[in-house]
C-alpha cells in the first residue's frame, strides 16, 4: 500500500501515463487532457478546498501516530488528491482509450484505496474525491472535444 500510495504522490503515475500517450504517439490529445485534468486537480484540491475545509487527517484527529506508516503529510485530509488526480486522469483516459482506461480505473482505485489503509484519509474525503475526479475528467475531455480548449 505504501508504493501504491506513493504513485500518486503530485500525479507521478499519471504525468507518466500522459508522456507515455504523447510520446509514444499513442493518442497526444489524450496526453493533453490527462495533463489539463492534473492541473485543475492541483488547482481545485490543493489551492482551493484543502485550504477552505482544513481538515484534520484522521490520524490526528485521533492522536494515533502510531498507526501511520508512511511520511506524515503536512496538508489537510479534505479532499484527496491523490483519488481527486487519480480519478480524474483515469476518467480522461477512458475517454481517449477505453480499454486503456479501465486498467487505468482499477489503478486509480487503488490509489484510493490506499489512503484510506494508510489511515491518512476518511471514506468521505475518498469518495468525495472520486466523484469530483470523476467530473473533472469528464468536463476536461468533453470541453477539450467539442473545441471549447484548443492547445
Amino acid at each position: 500500500m505504501p508504493f501504491l500510495s506513493l504513485t500518486g504522490n503530485f500525479g507521478i503515475i499519471w504525468f507518466a501515463a500522459a508522456g507515455t500517450f504523447y510520446f509514444a504517439n499513442i493518442n497526444q490529445e489524450a496526453a493533453v487532457c490527462i495533463l489539463l485534468a492534473l492541473g485543475c486537480s492541483l488547482l481545485f484540491v490543493n489551492l482551493i478546498l484543502k485550504r477552505v475545509t482544513k481538515r484534520p487527517r484522521p490520524y490526528e484527529a485521533r492522536g494515533e501516530m502510531r498507526d501511520i506508516i508512511i511520511r506524515e503529510p503536512k496538508d489537510f485530509s479534505f479532499p484527496s488528491g491523490h483519488t481527486f488526480s487519480s480519478f480524474a486522469a483515469a476518467t480522461t483516459i477512458v475517454r481517449f482509450a477505453p480499454r486503456l482506461g479501465a486498467a487505468a480505473l482499477v489503478y486509480a482505485f487503488g490509489i484510493a484505496f490506499s489512503r484510506l489503509y494508510l489511515y491518512v484519509h476518511y471514506i468521505s474525503d475518498v469518495l468525495t474525491s472520486a466523484i469530483f475526479g470523476v467530473a473533472t475528467g469528464l468536463l476536461v475531455s468533453y470541453l477539450y472535444m467539442h473545441g471549447f480548449i484548443i492547445f
